[in-house]
């Protein structure tokens, strides 16, 4: 595998993650009457993102 590979399939998996994330979480705010606050939005994606790259790794050194 090439390094371009590689950077094209992390950002192609990091983008998905972060739309899906965004998209959840808007739902979510929404369905729970909360008023929109953007940096407790970024906070939480933020760390989701960091959550599946961590469970990424994990399975990326169990193979």
């Amino acid at each position: 595998m090439t390094f371009g590979t590689v950077l094209f399939r992390v950002v192609l998996v990091g983008g998905a993650i972060g739309v899906a994330g965004v998209a959840i979480l808007l739902f979510a705010f929404r369905a729970f009457g909360k008023p929109f606050r953007a940096n407790v939005l970024i906070a939480v994606l933020l760390a989701f993102v960091l959550i599946c790259c961590l469970a990424l790794l994990r399975l990326s050194l169990l193979k």
